[in-house]
């Protein structure tokens, strides 16, 4: 698969490879576009990568039509925290 930043998929970009589960990932949690797995090298006893399906490069490249979708990203990883026993509480 070969889209740009406009919502598929990059070739050689590890992150559109665990998406499209070419790459396999021990997944926390996963919606319709966003997951959260566990990072293969962990720099932190509990090391969680969460991310867009949508191929977005860097922050710096999302768009306003990517709120919603930024938004749900913090709210997963609030999610993931609470559900790690990470959160503040």
């Amino acid at each position: 698969m070969q889209i740009v930043d406009d919502g598929g998929v990059m070739p050689d970009c590890i992150f559109c490879e665990v998406v499209s589960q070419n790459l396999s990932a021990d997944i926390v949690e996963e919606s319709d576009r966003a997951i959260a797995f566990r990072d293969i090298s962990p720099q932190a006893p509990t090391h969680i990568l969460v991310i867009p399906k949508k191929h977005i490069s860097s922050l710096d490249k999302a768009s306003e039509h990517d709120c919603q979708l930024l938004g749900e990203l913090l709210l997963m990883a609030n999610r993931v925290a609470a559900g790690q026993n990470l959160d503040s509480n």
